[in-house]
């Protein structure tokens, strides 16, 4: 039987920094586009340069998943373009819970 594969954390750019190397989820705010990479702002006000996407980014938020390669860089995997009414700070708390020592695990994918 085939292990199950490791979950994939949801962060904002703090609790990234600690999986430096490693796939994570980040939902963001899109700040600039240019030439390949995308600035963003993270739930907790970090900035963040996403590199490697294929596919456009349409609106103003997006959920990427990525490798982590550097302090404030992803390597996109792939995004998920969101609704321009999403909440930041709501997704900001869910990251601060999903690290707290008793959920750690229950909101990775």
């Amino acid at each position: 039987m085939a292990g199950i594969d490791e979950a994939i954390p949801r962060v904002n750019f703090e609790t990234m920094q600690r999986y430096h190397g490693r796939k994570v989820i980040l939902c963001c705010q899109i700040s600039q586009i240019d030439n390949g990479t995308v600035r963003v702002t993270t739930s907790d006000k970090g900035e963040v340069t996403i590199v490697g996407g294929s596919s456009p980014y349409e609106g103003r938020f997006a959920e990427v998943m990525g490798t982590v390669v550097g302090p404030t860089n992803i390597q996109e995997l792939e995004h998920t373009n969101l609704s321009d009414n999403f909440s930041l700070d709501m997704y900001n708390e869910l990251v601060k819970l999903a690290h707290k020592d008793a959920y750690i695990g229950m909101f990775s994918t």
